[in-house]
């Protein structure tokens, strides 16, 4: 009786110690819990102290997954929170350690950025529903620069370029930016490419796995007025 007693509590103890690690491994969404809402900066979270999303602040945390999850589950909970698409948005997201005294699992954060490059900014209220509706945090209009980037401005401000779309291109940029910009003006791609007002770039940064393209105008000045969308060959709105 004393050892099956003694194996009993052995095997108890076993599952009591293995059987979170099990339910990780094999529960189908690898989800993780953790404080939601918006901190100051991106930092070890662990050493943040919630910030109201009303202040200023850096980042907004929406999820937890464990390692193994965190990728593809940070990616699907970040559209399903923005409402849209993260490659369109003027929002990087980072997946952050996030340590409790039970265990170690990975935030889902997502930071505004102000340019293509992915430069962190401050930004006040949630992020909840902003790529939805009017879709506030939408990749619009900016500066070009020539190395490839795309400072983010308004299209109702000064800007030389605007932002057409992410497109999955085999490495072809330059052929597929071109349609892309030629299919954002409605003008066929033969007609775009003949104009000496407008070029089409490539950003150099990729973003969720995609080549972010801008339309810009040739002088490379801060030229533009209002967007280009569907303007067809109609004269550069100055």
């Amino acid at each position: 009786m004393k050892t099956k007693i003694v194996i009993g509590v052995a095997v108890a103890l076993v599952l009591s110690c293995c059987g979170f690690a099990l339910y990780r491994h094999f529960a189908p969404n690898h989800h993780a819990s953790g404080d939601k809402g918006c901190y100051g900066t991106t930092v070890e979270i662990d050493q943040l102290a919630p910030a109201p999303c009303r202040d200023p602040h850096e980042a907004e945390i929406i999820d937890f997954f464990y390692a193994d999850g965190a990728e593809k589950g940070c990616h699907e909970s970040a559209e399903e929170f923005l409402g849209g698409p993260l490659a369109d948005a003027r929002v990087q997201l980072q997946r952050l350690r996030y340590v409790r005294e039970d265990f170690t699992s990975l935030a889902c954060a997502l930071v505004v950025v102000s340019d293509s490059e992915d430069s962190a900014t401050q930004y006040t209220g949630s992020l909840h529903g902003a790529m939805s509706g009017d879709r506030p945090l939408a990749i619009t209009c900016g500066r070009y620069y020539d190395e490839g980037r795309l400072q983010y401005k308004t299209c109702g401000e000064p800007h030389s370029a605007e932002y057409v779309g992410a497109v999955v291109d085999g490495g072809d940029h330059e052929a597929s930016c071109r349609q892309a910009a030629a299919a954002y003006l409605g003008q066929p791609v033969d007609e775009f490419a003949a104009r000496r007002d407008l070029r089409s770039y490539a950003l150099a940064s990729p973003r969720d796995g995609r080549t972010g393209c801008v339309v810009a105008a040739a002088s490379g000045h801060d030229d533009l007025k209002a967007s280009l969308k569907e303007k067809g060959a109609a004269p550069l709105p100055a």
